[in-house]
């Protein structure tokens, strides 16, 4: 399904949005995936999620993290929402290139996905808006290193799953599509990765199904 219907059936009492600084979610709502590989791909992580049985799971995170109503735009609720998403995706990837997934609790509003046949838990990570370049590569540090902390506490492989923001009228001319502002991206999603010890997957925004790197 499209990631507006799959909305509709997650989230039915947010209402449709056409004003695009009102709710993230209510305006997606009424956004085509048609020519939009970011909406394509969230759209086709839900399919996943749902046949992997963990709709449940997504779908009481999502509305945990937004609220069932629509909010007034640029809210942390839609920021949350979108991280929710995110974490649908990486269920997708982990499914398809790993096994068969089981999201758990982290806890402090984190998830993870476990993949007990080839013992390999998942840490996704979405990068919220910054203001520059720099501020982005420090958010992806942080990250990995409580990425580190949260799946190295097992045994097992560990992989941060990163996922980039997306700019939903601009992505195109945005990090994960404009080369020159990706490379600083993937070069220190891979020292981190190596220095925690970890495997790492980086996506352009909710593009789960092809990522701009992996290793693991």
């Amino acid at each position: 399904m499209e990631i507006s219907d799959w909305l509709q059936r997650i989230v039915p009492d947010v209402q449709s949005q056409d004003w695009r600084d009102g709710c993230w979610l209510g305006h997606i709502k009424i956004r085509s995936a048609a020519h939009h590989p970011p909406l394509h791909w969230l759209g086709r992580a839900l399919d996943a999620v749902d046949a992997a049985g963990a709709l449940d799971t997504v779908t009481q995170r999502i509305v945990r993290a937004h609220g069932p109503e629509a909010c007034e735009g640029w809210s942390e609720g839609d920021q949350h929402a979108q991280d929710a998403l995110t974490e649908a995706c990486a269920i997708a990837w982990a499914a398809e290139r790993l096994g068969p997934p089981q999201p758990v609790d982290a806890g402090g509003g984190r998830l993870l996905v476990r993949v007990p046949s080839v013992d390999a838990v998942v840490a996704p990570r979405r990068q919220w808006p910054v203001r520059s370049l720099d501020d982005l590569l420090k958010q992806i540090g942080d990250d990995v290193a409580q990425a580190s902390a949260t799946v190295n506490g097992g045994a097992g492989r560990g992989i941060v799953y990163v996922d980039l923001n997306l700019a939903l009228d601009a992505y195109a001319r945005d990090v994960g599509y404009h080369g020159p502002m990706t490379e600083p991206v993937r070069e220190m999603l891979k020292f981190f990765g190596q220095e925690h010890g970890l495997g790492w997957v980086l996506t352009r925004p909710f593009e789960w199904g092809v990522p701009i790197e992996e290793w693991y």
